[in-house]
């Protein structure tokens, strides 16, 4: 478990050496949840005022009418694809600086920009698929959620590299997802698990600010304990995404053409999955590896 935590560190370390010499892509994720934020309040105002619901109360998914459920999915495709452009963007950056070059933040969006089609269709299929499994999961039971949080797993796996190959391979959107499932399987095999992710220490910088504010809510100052861990939050947020970024670009063309990154090591990104082991009796093909997945960095084909 230890040399799991050492990992996660060290592309924590590399990717942040990357970011380092880019710092204005930080601005990128508080765009995005700007932009996230200006989308859903028409949105979300609509499906509140027609039905007195909001998407965080339990009944959301329940007695929406075919208004609201249009409002809920236009929300979804909307969200779905801000976020999925704007990781375009920082992926885009970051594969121009690993590869030797210095990107500017036009040069991203540029490269963002020329596949737009592509990122508006796989918002439609991203969302789609996270509304099926909203719905899923608010009639199951507790074994029926387990599976479909496995599932998502699955998915999230599935997708991993569908941004780089939609920026830079001449796929469409389920082209796509069919190329990076299969990129996983050619370089780790047709089974596997995480073995250390830049999300590990992410995690633990995240507890930071929480016992910050904790610590500042325990004198009296409860007002300020939240500013603090707020901003706090925020901040690892902006990091985590923009190096969870950093990290998909160097995957991809590790995975891709076998070459090293900037600082990041070879038996960092190669050993960023591993084999899993499994009777021959387990299941075959992709989806026999996923239940033990973490992810390499929680970067994911809905973007921020």
């Amino acid at each position: 478990m230890g040399g799991v935590w050492e990992r996660s560190f060290r592309i924590l370390r590399a990717s942040w050496d990357v970011l380092r010499q880019d710092k204005e892509l930080l601005v990128l994720p508080l765009l995005a949840m700007l932009c996230m934020v200006l989308a859903a309040i028409p949105l979300l105002g609509g499906v509140a005022s027609i039905g007195h619901v909001t998407l965080n109360s339990t009944s959301a998914s329940h007695g929406l009418n075919a208004v609201q459920w249009l409002l809920l999915a236009i929300y979804y495709v909307a969200v779905y694809a801000i976020g999925i452009f704007f990781s375009s963007a920082v992926v885009a950056a970051a594969t121009i600086r690993l590869q030797g070059g210095d990107p500017t933040l036009s040069e991203a969006f540029g490269i963002a920009f020329s596949k737009i089609h592509k990122i508006l269709g796989w918002a439609v299929v991203s969302a789609t698929v996270g509304l099926v499994l909203r719905a899923l999961e608010q009639k199951a039971g507790i074994f029926g959620r387990i599976a479909i949080f496995l599932v998502g797993v699955a998915w999230g796996v599935v997708t991993f590299f569908v941004v780089p190959v939609l920026l830079y391979e001449d796929f469409g959107v389920f082209g796509s997802v069919k190329r990076s499932g299969s990129l996983f399987k050619q370089r780790w095999g047709e089974q596997f698990v995480g073995n250390g992710s830049i999300g590990l220490a992410l995690f633990l910088l995240m507890l930071l600010p929480i016992m910050a504010a904790v610590a500042i809510a325990a004198t009296g100052a409860t007002a300020i304990g939240i500013a603090v861990g707020a901003v706090g939050l925020l901040a690892v947020f902006s990091l985590g995404s923009v190096m969870s970024g950093i990290f998909n670009a160097a995957l991809y063309r590790y995975a891709t053409t076998g070459a090293l990154s900037g600082p990041f090591r070879e038996s960092d990104l190669s050993g960023a999955f591993r084999p899993r082991r499994m009777p021959r009796s387990g299941g075959r093909g992709l989806g026999g590896g996923f239940g033990g997945l973490k992810g390499p960095g929680g970067f994911s084909g809905g973007g921020f």
